[in-house]
């Protein structure tokens, strides 16, 4: 049986006879009645926390969080990042660091430019970018920029320092002059992304912390609730920093919008409640959301941030420690199932858990994430007087720990 086949563990089903309406409003036309049991499929949260969009079969409409069973693992996964891994869409554009641009006769006979030089001033700019100092890999990469002006890889790589840094239109400048001078059709796709995002961002007002930058659009988010949300995460960031052991020499940039315009800007799958991207984005539902809500929300993104910048991560240890360090606790019978299942051996290794979620069905996703938590917990469980402080500044441990962890999750289930 294949790993997703699990995903009726994490089905969301009616909890007694309900009515499905056109919208979230108790007097809103009924489309039908769903008897209790019924398995629906959780499109989105409207205003954060008490309506949902739901699907049943070909239906779809409006039931209240009360006519649902299971929503625990969908909201989980709403909180979580869709993680997009914003350091293997680095690591790709790097690829085409080495060439200069050339004159149309110098090209060989594939038609693509030959490799002239590698500079070494790109090892350090990456470097700088994956640390999470897109401001300082800027300086580095404009001084390299006078020497070669025209070079693809410097002008690709100063665009993702321009973009990680909340300076997108910046960015399609770099990369437009990069893609004249060698077309990449990773980077064409990055350029593409960024295009939309603007188009969906307009937010522009700024809040300045100790440790982050909220970047807020003052339509959807009041400048009160804004600067709340600031204090919040520097609070969270701050905890953060002293669980996992990460420095920041420069602010985390955060981004919070509108829900439409967050998912127009990020291409978000529907149960998205956060990304990290390099910055940290979430959305701020329209009828307001409660500040606990919020805060773990921030939290869990805070948490990406932070390990982003000691080094990569498989996605399973990402949305694990994220889950487990903004609160979220698994499951009784989630937990069970998941049990029954490695006891039947039909649930993955951990390191088969791929690295890009984000096109997940939001049924998958609360697979995937609540299985990351239960690895987790069993790391807490059983490796606590290692740490998950000393396990990321030692990452060379990680693969030990994950088949140790895979061994674990077989006992827990044998028992």
């Amino acid at each position: 049986m294949a790993w997703w086949s699990i995903l009726a563990l994490a089905a969301v089903t009616v909890r007694e006879p309900s009515v499905l309406r056109s919208g979230c409003a108790g007097d809103s036309p009924a489309i039908a009645k769903l008897e209790a049991g019924t398995e629906v499929t959780v499109r989105f949260s409207v205003g954060g926390e008490d309506c949902y969009k739901v699907a049943a079969g070909k239906l779809e409409g409006y039931l209240g969080s009360g006519s649902l069973r299971g929503l625990e693992t969908f909201d989980r996964a709403r909180r979580s990042a869709a993680w997009l891994d914003a350091e293997t869409i680095l690591r790709s554009v790097a690829q085409a660091e080495p060439r200069l641009a050339q004159a149309p006769g110098d090209r060989a006979a594939t038609g693509r430019l030959e490799t002239k030089t590698r500079s070494s001033i790109l090892p350090e700019a990456s470097k700088l970018i994956h640390e999470s100092q897109p401001a300082k890999a800027l300086e580095v990469l404009e001084r390299e920029m006078k020497t070669h002006p025209k070079d693809p890889g410097v002008l690709a790589l100063a665009g993702i320092a321009a973009w990680r840094a909340d300076d997108p239109r910046r960015a399609l400048e770099f990369w437009r002059d990069s893609l004249a001078a060698d077309p990449n059709p990773e980077l064409q796709r990055l350029y593409q992304k960024v295009e939309r995002e603007i188009a969906g961002d307009p937010g522009r007002e700024r809040l300045i912390g100790l440790r982050v930058q909220l970047r807020y659009e003052g339509e959807a988010v009041p400048a009160e609730t804004a600067r709340d949300l600031l204090a919040i995460l520097d609070d969270e960031f701050g905890r953060v920093q002293q669980q996992l052991g990460c420095t920041g020499a420069e602010r985390v940039i955060a981004i919070v919008q509108s829900e439409q315009n967050y998912r127009r800007a990020t291409d978000a799958a529907e149960w998205s409640g956060g990304q990290f991207d390099g910055r940290i984005r979430v959305p701020f539902p329209r009828s307001g959301a409660s500040l606990n809500l919020l805060r773990r929300a921030l939290a869990h993104e805070s948490v990406h941030a932070c390990l982003a910048t000691l080094g990569r991560w498989p996605a399973w240890f990402h949305e694990g420690v994220a889950q487990k360090l903004s609160g979220d606790q698994l499951n009784a019978g989630v937990r069970g199932r998941l049990q029954q299942m490695a006891a039947s051996r039909q649930l993955p290794r951990l390191n088969m858990l791929g690295q890009d979620w984000s096109r997940m069905s939001a049924q998958h996703a609360a697979m995937a994430y609540a299985y990351s938590l239960w690895a987790i917990d069993l790391f807490f469980e059983h490796h606590s007087q290692y740490g998950i402080a000393n396990l990321v500044r030692n990452p060379d441990m990680l693969a030990r720990i994950t088949e140790d962890l895979d061994r674990r999750i077989q006992a827990d289930a044998a028992r």
